[in-house]
């Protein structure tokens, strides 16, 4: 028995057999290529992996380790639907609150916002990334063209009788459109050949929506059933359809045990257990028997999930006093003893760059990393509406810092300035660190990573003292001249987002106080030439003054 896709169920181990649909492959194919800083936002390595099983398994690989995953899929959905539904709500998306959202794009996944929901989350913030402000998809033509619309389809469904509204308000309408505008543009391959035009694809979107609102299914492939009405057949067949599933998944789950305090979860299955114990940096289950039924724990013994989940609470609640402590005023100014993992400094920022110059050398038993974390006076990637440089003499007065050298930013220490592991320097190219990394199985399979160029960049988090702005040759350009701390230099697997955001609040500032000075410079000119107007006409006025009195003296 095949226990899919759900258990006690024997079908084939497939998508096509799957309870839950498939989100649209080629749209987060688009998101992967042209905005891998949003890519990047959520998902751990094995949401990774997870969308590479999912292109496998669309095209036909049944292998063992593309069948275990979509089993995995099934139980992963269960526990991360509701992802995302803050932005059910007024939440904008950022790049800290979109995670949920991402993965469940990476697994192949709807949760709970639907499809068109989540890429309206994604197209949103792709917006905010490229600098654009929300703005208005309609001219007066297409304003014109949907109003009537409204009339018509009102008109024509006034005397429906059904259990559902069928009625269609204008700022409805605008939604549907808007999104079929939002659709051709970033995803152009999935529209018909036929389309020539992001409003031709939006109004054929119209249409297909008023269809359904009037005949309470769709023609072809539904979207937009965010904005159907209540009992509406297409809404509640996929709500009714839903809770079946959850029902069905939720009894695998069927308690917990409290031990000292610690709530630990049961489950009636081996899969999910071991899943969970996964998820959570272990492995294996152990058995329990309660009123005579055997049910499973995650991990291989009762003393490691407690240990592991006192240690989730523990994490927790540092979370929750800093959001406290942060609400009263009363943050610790002693965050450097903390761990990179708890700092909160709203300043910090994130850079990744390729290694320059790698060098691996082995000392004795110690393995040697030697490369530059960062480099001068030469321009970055783009970064969201602007480049970067930062200039030499940045990191003057930081290389005493504690400074780690951790992988990706968190985890133990494999070097530290502190007790003379970690080296840093400056030359006239850069940021260089050499790294004595501790001699355990982690640190030296990071060091055959990066001998055979599977790990190949590194990154550095720091907080900016001093910064400058400038445009060279339309670009918005600004200079690191001081850093303030220097926190750690990485090994990244998969680079993080490069955190702007810091610089892009940096920028707008350096933005408002120009606009500011322009300001000021255009009213100074304005009275100037209010002034000399005024100046002229008192001339013209007592020039044409003495004139009259000239030409009465004649008369």
């Amino acid at each position: 028995m095949t226990d899919f896709p759900t258990k006690g169920e024997d079908k084939k181990i497939s998508l096509r057999n799957s309870n839950h649909p498939q989100f649209d492959f080629d749209f987060a194919s688009s998101v992967k290529e042209q905005t891998p800083e949003i890519w990047k936002a959520g998902g751990n390595i094995r949401g990774n992996e997870a969308f590479e099983l999912w292109e496998r398994a669309r095209n036909g690989d049944e292998s063992p380790s593309v069948l275990e995953w979509i089993k995995e899929r099934e139980a992963w959905l269960a526990r991360h639907f509701e992802d995302g539904k803050q932005f059910e709500g007024d939440t904008e998306p950022n790049l800290s609150n979109i995670g949920g959202v991402v993965a469940q794009m990476k697994w192949g996944t709807i949760g709970i916002l639907g499809e068109q929901g989540m890429k309206d989350v994604i197209l949103e913030m792709t917006k905010k990334l490229e600098g654009k402000k929300e703005e208005k998809q309609l001219n007066a033509t297409v304003t014109k063209a949907l109003e009537n619309k409204v009339k018509e389809h009102n008109e024509d469904v006034k005397d429906l009788d059904v259990d559902w509204n069928p009625r269609i308000t204008f700022n409805k309408i605008e939604k549907v459109f808007e999104r079929g505008i939002g659709a051709y543009k970033t995803n152009p391959q999935s529209v018909r050949p036929n389309v020539g035009s992001p409003e031709q694809w939006a109004y054929a979107r119209v249409n297909s929506f008023l269809f359904a609102l009037e005949k309470g299914r769709f023609q072809g492939g539904k979207h937009d059933t965010d904005l159907l009405p209540p009992n509406h057949p297409v809404r509640e067949e996929m709500e009714e359809k839903f809770i079946l599933i959850m029902e069905k998944e939720k009894r695998e789950l069927v308690g917990s045990m409290i031990t000292d305090g610690i709530e630990m979860p049961l489950y009636t299955t081996i899969e999910e257990a071991e899943e969970i114990a996964k998820e959570m940096g272990g492995e294996g289950h152990h058995e329990h028997t309660i009123n005579g039924q055997v049910v499973y724990m995650p991990f291989n013994t009762h003393e490691e999930i407690k240990a592991a989940m006192e240690a989730q609470m523990m994490e927790e609640n540092m979370g929750h006093k800093e959001e406290e402590e942060e609400k009263m005023g009363h943050k610790d100014d002693e965050e450097d003893d903390k761990p990179l993992g708890y700092r909160s400094n709203p300043n910090k920022e994130i850079r990744t760059f390729n290694v320059q110059d790698l060098e691996l050398r082995q000392e004795g038993d110690d393995n040697v990393v030697v490369g530059y974390g960062s480099v001068f006076n030469t321009l970055s990637n783009e970064l969201g509406g602007f480049r970067e440089i930062i200039a030499e003499g940045a990191f003057d007065g930081r290389l005493e810092d504690d400074v780690r050298f951790l992988i990706n930013h968190e985890g133990l220490p494999l070097a530290r300035t502190t007790n003379g592991t970690l080296k840093l320097t400056t030359d006239e190219r850069g940021l260089k660190y050499e790294a004595r990394v501790a001699n355990t199985s982690l640190g030296r399979d990071l060091i055959e990573l990066m001998r055979n160029g599977t790990i190949n960049q590194s990154s550095f988090a720091f907080v900016v003292e001093d910064d400058s702005w400038e445009v060279r040759d339309g670009v918005n350009v600004r200079t690191i001249n001081k850093v303030s701390r220097l926190y750690d230099v990485s090994a990244v697997t998969y680079p993080a987002y490069e955190e702007a955001s810091v610089a892009l609040r940096s920028m707008e500032e350096w933005k408002k106080t120009e606009d500011e000075k322009v300001f000021k410079e255009n009213l100074e000119k304005e009275k100037e030439e209010r002034e000399k107007e005024e100046m002229d006409l008192t001339k013209r006025s007592l020039a044409e003054l003495r004139l009259s009195i000239i030409n009465k003296k004649s008369n």
